[in-house]
């Protein structure tokens, strides 16, 4: 995984990683239980869907150009290179 940043803290009414271009997040949830991490369409005007994230664990979020992603703050994401490592 290559990464292209540094880690960021989720927000629940905050929408984060927006950018232009599609881009992917590695996404880690510190909680001690599953937690949703919501992602927004590029508008910022909805949600596109939602996925659950293990407690202790990560996962690898592909984003189309604009999207972007909201979680609780017990969240912390990474951008990280889309393709290629």
């Amino acid at each position: 995984m290559k990464v292209l940043g540094t880690a960021t803290v989720f927000a629940a009414s905050t929408t984060k990683f927006k950018t232009t271009g599609q881009h992917a997040v590695y996404v880690f949830n510190t909680h001690t239980a599953a937690a949703v991490a919501t992602v927004r369409n590029a508008a910022d005007g909805g949600n596109i869907g939602t996925v659950y994230v293990a407690a202790g664990s990560g996962i690898v979020v592909h984003l189309a150009d604009g999207q972007g992603l909201r979680g609780a703050t017990t969240f912390y994401g990474t951008a990280i290179a889309n393709a290629g490592y």
